[in-house]
């Protein structure tokens, strides 16, 4: 039976008839084909291809019109299909012995009937889809010319606000391209896979399917290729121009956080430099130290602030993408050198802060070891010491001071000497100095000056060890010329000479006399100094005055001697010349009687002249016998 059934001959299919339905431009002819008992329809001919989707949104929207118009007069033909069915059905009961080839035919015609409008629905499901796709395309295409106008405009910005919206604009821009590039793809994916899927499907997949689905798929490649193709290119130029405006963004953001440290720094840092006082006191001092903790906490911060700033600005200037490097490297350059700048007057300020601390200190204990001194030297005076033992203690006292007070104030001086150009900084410092030095010179002027004092000793035995030794020289000198006799001469001026001599002796033994009392008023002054040299001065002063003492009483008695016969021989002379001059009047002729008066006048004057001269006679004897006199007691 099998090779029965296989030897027959397969029924031929033959055209029963054709429907043609054109709607606008679309245009479909459907053929009703038989074949033994089946009866099915198929799509013959289709304008444009079932599989086409135009080539822009226009062009699928008026495919789309015309399909849905095609479909509706389509469907309108639908009651005569049935009208057709119910027919065969009659034809069926008539005639029963061909009632299953009737209902053959029937059930085979209204399959083939839907499956031609599910087919052509699918066909408006692939225009509507495609209408879809376009419109993302389009939407896409729109959007890249809005990035591409974006991206010629001139991108201008005013501050880093402003540059930040501009980067904002450029990652919405960027965000909205991939947005609609994805959307776009996923889009061509669903289209590519309907129309495959299309293509594949049923009893009607052709060659003329297959052909119109590659010319869909590729015009939806190429569109995308395209619209990709412009995306990669925007995408390239955004990507340098957000990398420089995110390269300019750093460096504006580096200078803005420069110029808030420099502004920090104005402030705080700098205003803290120019009050640099290094206190008046102690407490103040310290109080200053705590207030630079406080500063080294807040310049640590800075610093640290810096520091980053620093390196970021290395990183930038490492950075080979990044250009206009220039002003940034100057400008770092320039906090650099500021920080440099502040780690100096911060380590200097602590120095001399701490340097201001260690004199106050030191000041102070100065000012305890005066007090102390002060107090011994009240203790030293209320013993009642010897002079030269207190001059002593008063050295020793001296070198304590100066022990006590060069180190602090040879630090004050240096200090001082390190802020010349900034003399407010050390008021303080001098202000102590000066204090200091006032109770210093007032212990001082209480103290007798051990070395003037060793001066003014040492002038004074010089001074007396000079009077005590022309003294002595006078008195070699004199007693010898004092010691060998006296000729007092026969005549007046002998007598002269010889008493101007002794008269010349006397004044010099009163110099040596002057000289002595002299040196004896130097010894008084040396009395409490040094008692036993003291003593050996005195010893020597008064064998001189012994000696002296001789001299003058020698020299007394001849110039006694001397005067009194210098006297009796003027005496002697003029009591010889009046004798002579009136022997001449005596002896001279009488005048005549006519001149009688003046002749009276005379003779009186003449007798007044002769008691005169007698009585110098007799005190030229009285003269005579005391210079006899002397001479015997000298003699004697």
């Amino acid at each position: 039976m099998s090779d029965e059934a296989t030897s027959e001959p397969k029924p031929s299919t033959t055209t029963v008839s054709s429907v043609a339905v054109q709607a606008g431009d679309a245009s479909i002819v459907i053929a009703v084909l038989k074949c033994g008992k089946w009866v099915k329809l198929q799509l013959a001919e289709s304008t444009p291809n079932i599989l086409e989707i135009g080539s822009n949104q226009d062009e699928t929207k008026k495919l789309l019109q015309d399909h849905e118009f095609l479909l509706s007069k389509l469907k309108a033909l639908e009651d005569k299909v049935w009208d057709l069915l119910q027919e065969a059905d009659k034809v069926a009961e008539e005639n029963k012995e061909k009632s299953q080839v009737y209902d053959a035919m029937a059930k085979t015609l209204g399959d083939a009937w839907d499956a031609l409008i599910i087919m052509l629905e699918k066909r408006q499901a692939l225009l509507e889809l495609t209408s879809v796709f376009f419109e993302n395309a389009l939407e896409f295409a729109i959007k890249i010319d809005q990035v591409e106008d974006f991206l010629k405009n001139a991108q201008e910005f005013d501050n880093i606000d402003s540059l930040r919206e501009l980067l904002l604009q450029q990652e919405h821009h960027t965000k909205e391209l991939l947005e609609k590039s994805f959307a776009l793809l996923n889009k061509s994916h669903d289209l590519t896979q309907f129309i495959e899927e299309f293509k594949c499907e049923g009893p009607n997949a052709n060659p003329e399917l297959i052909q119109g689905a590659h010319s869909s798929c590729l015009k939806i490649d190429s569109l995308l290729e395209m619209l990709q193709d412009r995306r990669r290119q925007l995408d390239k130029f955004l990507r340098h121009q957000r990398q420089g405006l995110e390269q300019v963004l750093q460096i504006c953001l580096w200078h803005q956080q420069e110029t808030q440290v420099t502004s920090w720094y104005k402030q705080n840092i700098r205003d803290y430099f120019q009050k640099q006082n290094l206190g008046s006191s102690l407490l103040e001092n310290e109080e200053l130290l705590q207030e630079l903790e406080e500063m080294e906490v807040k310049v640590k911060e800075w610093n640290y602030t810096v520091e980053q700033l620093e390196g970021e600005a290395f990183r930038i200037l490492l950075s080979e993408d990044f250009t206009e490097k220039e002003h940034l490297k100057l400008s770092n350059q320039k906090i650099s050198l500021l920080q440099e700048e502040v780690c100096f007057h911060m380590e200097e300020r602590k120095a001399l802060l701490q340097e201001a601390n260690d004199f106050f200190h030191a000041a102070g204990k100065v000012l305890d070891g005066l007090e102390s001194i002060e107090n011994y030297h009240k203790i030293s005076i209320s013993e009642g010491l010897h002079l030269p033992i207190l001059t002593l203690k008063y050295k020793e006292l001296q070198e304590a001071i100066k022990g006590c007070t060069a180190t602090t104030m040879q630090k004050g001086r240096t200090l001082v000497n390190k802020a010349d150009s900034h003399s407010s900084w050390v008021a303080g410092i001098q202000k102590m100095m000066e204090y200091v030095q006032k109770k210093v010179d007032q212990l001082n002027s209480q103290c007798p000056d051990y070395e003037e004092f060793t001066l003014k000793k040492q002038q004074w035995i010089a001074s007396l060890e000079d009077h005590l030794s022309k003294v002595s020289q006078s008195i070699k000198k004199l007693a010898p010329m004092l010691a060998v006799g006296m000729e007092i001469g026969s005549y007046l001026c002998e007598s002269e000479r010889v008493l101007n001599k002794h008269l010349e002796l006397a004044k010099q033994t009163k110099e040596t006399s002057c000289e002595l009392k002299a040196a004896e008023g130097i010894i008084k002054n040396m009395e409490e100094l040094e008692p036993e040299q003291v003593a050996a001065f005195s010893s020597r002063a008064d064998f001189l005055n012994k000696e002296l003492k001789k001299i003058e009483k020698n020299i007394t008695s001849k110039l006694e001697i001397l005067e009194t016969y210098v006297a009796f021989l003027q005496s002697a002379i003029e009591v010889n010349d009046d004798i002579k001059n009136l022997k001449e009047f005596y002896n001279s002729k009488p005048l005549p009687t006519s001149r009688e008066t003046e002749s009276k006048i005379e003779i009186e004057s003449a007798n007044t002249q002769w008691q005169n001269t007698i009585k110098k006679t007799f005190s030229t004897e009285n003269m005579g016998c005391c210079f006899l006199n002397l001479v015997h007691v000298v003699s004697m």
